[in-house]
């Protein structure tokens, strides 16, 4: 359920534009657009990480893992280690997909919000 919770507020945040109206002088009205960042800003490449992977792709997949989907033992440290690995299997069992700790472009497309699976949510 909490992941479910989660999932759902990150797509929410990853598109929530709203448009504000506020009451201007002598009752006029101005309007403008609010957008709200996603929760795991990133626009660089989308590498094949394993452990012992490093830099900024491993500190994204940190991000995803831990303020999308709760696996917040994962430290966004940019280093791919042992908890993240773990954290990588978890989530691929979870998405029914092969588990072997390896984050290529499927286990890529299950941990983006907007590309991910009803399985990887239930």
């Amino acid at each position: 359920m909490l992941k479910r919770i989660l999932v759902a507020a990150s797509i929410g945040v990853a598109s929530l534009t709203t448009t504000v109206v506020a009451a201007g002088p002598a009752g006029a009205t101005t309007q403008s657009e609010v957008s709200v960042a996603a929760p795991c800003p990133y626009s660089g490449s989308h590498p094949s990480l394993a452990i012992n992977s490093n830099g900024e792709p491993v500190r994204h997949l940190q991000c995803l893992l831990n303020r999308v989907w709760g696996y917040t033992n994962v430290a966004m440290d940019a280093q791919f280690g042992p908890i993240t690995q773990s954290a990588v299997i978890a989530h691929q069992r979870d998405c029914g997909i092969t588990a072997d700790g390896i984050v290529g472009p499927v286990t890529w497309s299950r941990l983006h919000p907007d590309t991910t699976t009803q399985q990887c949510i239930d």
